[in-house]
């Protein structure tokens, strides 16, 4: 039988945890390329207040070895369904591969709310790339209306949240903190709508994975559909 996934709810905001988006030969591709990689100071790509909190390093987006990674990073959203129909990505804004090491940090923040060719920023996801053991402090951390939530989950792992909440990352005490960082414009700009065709998509598996022939599936199937070309923005 199909697990379901659920999503946190804080009020009207999503928190998605997806396990695994990375997998083992994936992470060990990623570690190879790292390691001989050239990383800059951070602060390049940061915009207005961002740019006096941000303290960490990032692969130079200019090198054969940073187009690898970044490939890798997409080919794994590309296949994760979980992903797919929690968030309907329309546009994926380029990845930032990030270096936190003692002493380094991103203090509180909001994003942009465009990015890149005008995208509108719906939803940011951070991937951890080395296991949380690794360092110590460097949690992800953000302002919810009902308190501060902690983020730090094994190497692979990846975290989507919504791009209005202010967050930051905790400085680093010891080790190394290695993550991807992207945002995304949705094809459905509603959050409401998005929880809905989710937990409808959840139903719909299922009852298919009770039976594929399944005339309720079928409808609800056909309603997801319609409700998706309803809401597309």
């Amino acid at each position: 039988m199909i697990r379901p996934y659920k999503l946190k709810m804080t009020l009207q905001n999503t928190y998605l945890h997806i396990p695994h988006l990375l997998d083992t030969a994936q992470l060990q591709q990623v570690d190879s390329l790292l390691a001989n990689a050239s990383f800059v100071d951070g602060g390049m790509t940061a915009t207005d207040a961002a740019k006096r909190v941000k303290r960490n390093l990032q692969m130079d987006m200019q090198t054969q070895q940073y187009a690898a990674v970044h490939q890798i990073l997409l080919t794994a959203i590309n296949r994760n369904l979980l992903l797919r129909n929690a968030v309907f990505p329309k546009e994926i804004y380029p990845f930032l591969i990030s270096r936190y090491t003692a002493g380094m940090t991103y203090g509180w923040h909001v994003d942009s709310p465009v990015m890149g060719n005008m995208m509108r920023t719906d939803i940011a996801m951070t991937i951890f790339l080395n296991e949380k053991e690794d360092y110590s402090g460097g949690e992800l951390e953000l302002q919810t209306p009902v308190g501060n939530q902690l983020y730090k989950y094994d190497a692979g792992d990846a975290i989507c949240y919504p791009c209005t909440q202010l967050h930051r990352v905790c400085e680093v005490q010891a080790g190394e903190r290695r993550v991807a960082v992207t945002w995304m414009e949705s094809l459905i700009k509603s959050q409401e709508h998005r929880q809905i065709l989710f937990e409808l998509q959840q139903i719909i598996d299922s009852l298919f994975a009770k039976d594929i022939h399944d005339n309720e599936a079928r409808l609800l199937q056909q309603n997801h559909s319609n409700l998706i070309r309803m809401w597309c923005a």
